[in-house]
């Protein structure tokens, strides 16, 4: 039985093809839980046709150390693929800081490891970094909730986002030019 409506896409345009037709498509969500008043714990997470995996930092936040590193592949593209996730442990110790993200590749990415792993690692990093940054202004609640005005929030964060993007740029903001 042909399926409805098949003729009418075939006449379609390029276009409106390629505006319509996902043929592939990836999740990446990452969620970040106080435990305790020293300690989160960030989880991200892959979901696409080929892969169901998860990577689980915990963290302490009075100096940014990764205290624990957890991964789950559930569904991967090749069973060898699975044989990765024992490299998690290896960003256990490592401080979220400046570099960080070199020191994961060179534990995580490249050819004896997984570029997803690296990826879900990189997420959970950036928004820890995020989230402790909230932290370490003093005002958690603010951070998420955003009563003060642009112009002062940007003031309170620039010595922790100091030249990450535009708003924080240690120059002058020049939107013209962005």
């Amino acid at each position: 039985m042909p399926i409805k409506g098949l003729d009418k896409l075939a006449q379609q345009s390029l276009q409106d093809k390629l505006d319509y037709e996902v043929i592939y498509e990836r999740n990446i969500n990452v969620a970040v839980t106080k435990i305790s008043s020293d300690i989160i714990k960030t989880k991200s997470s892959l979901l696409d046709l080929n892969h169901n995996m998860r990577v689980d930092l915990i963290m302490r936040v009075s100096d940014r150390c990764i205290v624990d590193a957890r991964c789950q592949m559930v569904k991967v593209p090749f069973e060898v693929c699975a044989l990765t996730a024992h490299l998690i442990s290896k960003v256990i110790g490592l401080k979220i800081e400046r570099g960080i993200t070199g020191q994961i590749r060179s534990r995580l990415a490249g050819a004896k490891g997984c570029t997803h792993l690296y990826e879900l690692t990189i997420e959970a990093i950036r928004m820890s970094s995020n989230v402790l940054m909230g932290f370490a202004t003093g005002d958690e609640k603010e951070w998420r909730e955003r009563r003060m005005t642009d112009a002062e929030f940007i003031d309170k964060a620039k010595e922790f986002l100091k030249d990450s993007c535009l708003p924080f740029s240690a120059g002058t903001a020049d939107t013209d030019n962005a």
